[in-house]
């Protein structure tokens, strides 16, 4: 009888040992840490290649990004589905060959992949360590995810060279509901300013956004929504999951939104839905088609002219939530998997901003106020 009971103690200690959990620092070498690639990514447990900094420690996990799809990644499946009881953040340590590297973490639900919430953050340094705070305070917490996947420079395809290498480390959920030091997002929301302000993209019905380097101007940071072959036809992104640090400040005459957009399509729909984040049957939307293809143009959205069988703009609520979806009405399957990017999304009021219509003479003195 002991001999059973001590085989079965060390059969369990062993089992128990083998576990991949939360947190994940990749140190046990009796552990087999699988990891299920896809479109390109390879991952695999390694030696830490460079134990200085804020990681020293032994083994760490690499990504190579090869050739095949810009979005190529991987992933690797927890024996129990996250507790997020104690914190809804994640951290993890980095390291990557290159500054303003954007790294995308997904949670994802063990068998319907629908189910599932990510956010991208950029990186700040090049080849060494750094600590990414991710932001998952408005995932659905009635539903359960066990999958973690990781998308290193997502829209750009790798070549499995150096500059192509990844390396993560120490995955852990913590408590940060002070946003990890970041703003709330609110209006005009211009994508610059990912080191201070939380954008918190939030993607449904088939929709992958990120924010990425503008394709047609290296100093400027956009939104770039990858509309998938197998998205709804509303499938859309909301910009600050949990809402705006302010309200739209809509009047009777000030019911005017812009939004730069670059579609690959002239004649494409583009709708924005604003709402109440805390009331989602307070809503209105508005939509415009773009007149370019393959070029940066401003749309105007009047909220006083909501899409036939919405609801109308009542300007006794509040509105603090936005939506855009590209090529709306059009599925993922009719239309083909596509790249829209968005940026300068601003409150343009009645036309001006709340600034005076310009009249003679003109002397150009008065730009806060024409």
């Amino acid at each position: 009888m002991k001999y059973l009971t001590l085989l079965l103690t060390l059969f369990l200690a062993s089992w128990s040992y083998g576990q991949i959990g939360l947190p994940l620092d990749f140190e046990s070498t009796s552990t087999t840490y699988t990891f299920t690639d896809f479109d390109g990514g390879q991952m695999s447990w390694e030696t830490n290649p460079d134990m200085s900094g804020i990681n020293t420690s032994a083994y760490v996990a690499r990504m190579i990004k090869n050739p095949g799809q810009t979005w190529g990644g991987s992933f690797i499946t927890l024996d129990n589905p996250i507790d997020f009881s104690n914190g809804t953040y994640f951290k993890v340590k980095v390291w990557t060959p290159a500054v303003n590297t954007p790294i995308l973490l997904k949670a994802e639900n063990l068998t319907d992949g629908a189910i599932a919430y990510q956010q991208e953050m950029f990186t700040t340094t090049a080849n060494a360590w750094e600590e990414i705070i991710f932001d998952f305070s408005s995932i659905n917490l009635a539903n359960t995810y066990q999958k973690l996947v990781f998308i290193f420079n997502n829209g750009v395809m790798g070549d499995g060279s150096a500059s192509f290498t990844y390396y993560i480390d120490d995955i852990e959920v913590f408590d940060n509901s002070g946003g990890g030091g970041l703003a709330q997002v609110d209006l005009p929301i211009t994508f610059e300013d990912v080191a201070t302000v939380n954008y918190d993209l939030v993607d449904f019905g088939g929709n992958m956004s990120s924010i990425v380097v503008d394709p047609t101007d290296p100093m400027n940071s956009v939104g770039q929504a990858d509309k998938t072959a197998t998205a709804q036809l509303w499938a859309g992104t909301t910009i600050g999951g949990s809402g705006l640090a302010n309200p739209i400040p809509f009047t009777a005459s000030d019911t005017k939104m812009s939004v730069r957009v670059w579609s690959p399509d002239a004649g494409t729909p583009i709708r924005v839905k604003v709402e109440d984040a805390n009331d989602p049957t307070i809503s209105a939307e508005t939509e415009v088609m773009t007149t370019m293809a393959g070029m940066w143009e401003t749309l105007e959205f009047d909220f006083n002219m909501v899409v036939a069988g919405t609801a109308p703009l009542n300007i006794a609520n509040t509105y603090n939530k936005i939506s855009i979806f590209f090529n709306f009405g059009t599925d993922g399957a009719t239309a083909g998997a596509k790249t829209y990017y968005w940026d300068d999304v601003m409150f343009s009021g009645g036309g001006g901003g709340g600034l005076a219509q310009v009249d003679l003479p003109i002397t150009f003195e008065d730009v806060a106020t024409v």
